[in-house]
C-alpha cells in the first residue's frame, strides 16, 4: 500500500495490514449509491458540454487533431470532477466494511 493510498483512505488503517490490499479491493467493487451515480452522470454530461467544439468547417487533418486534443482535455477534467464519486464510494464501502454506523 503506498503513501497517497494511506493518506485518501485513513479507513484502512483499522484494518490490518496484510487485509487492507484485499479490503480496498472489496471496497472498490461495491455498487455505487444514488448519490454517487447521478454524481458520475453529472460529472459526464459536464464534461461533455466543456469540450464541445464545432468541426464542420475543418477539414480531416484538423477534425483529427481537434477530436486528439479534445480527447487529451478530456480525461483529466472527467478524472477530477468523477473522481470525488468514486473516492466516496470506496470510503463508504471501507466503512461499511469496518462496521462504521455512520457509513
Amino acid at each position: 500500500m503506498t503513501l497517497f493510498t494511506a493518506l485518501i483512505y485513513p479507513e484502512l488503517e483499522r484494518f490490518s495490514p496484510d487485509a487492507r490490499e484485499a479490503a480496498l479491493a472489496r471496497a472498490r467493487r461495491r455498487p455505487l449509491d444514488g448519490v454517487e451515480l447521478a454524481g458520475l452522470g453529472l460529472s459526464v454530461v459536464l464534461v461533455a458540454l466543456l469540450t464541445r467544439y464545432g468541426a464542420a468547417e475543418l477539414d480531416a487533418i484538423a477534425r483529427l487533431t481537434a477530436a486528439t486534443a479534445n480527447l487529451v482535455l478530456a480525461i483529466p477534467l472527467l478524472a477530477l470532477v468523477a473522481g470525488p464519486f468514486l473516492w466516496r464510494r470506496t470510503r463508504r464501502a471501507l466503512r461499511l466494511e469496518l462496521g462504521d454506523p455512520a457509513a
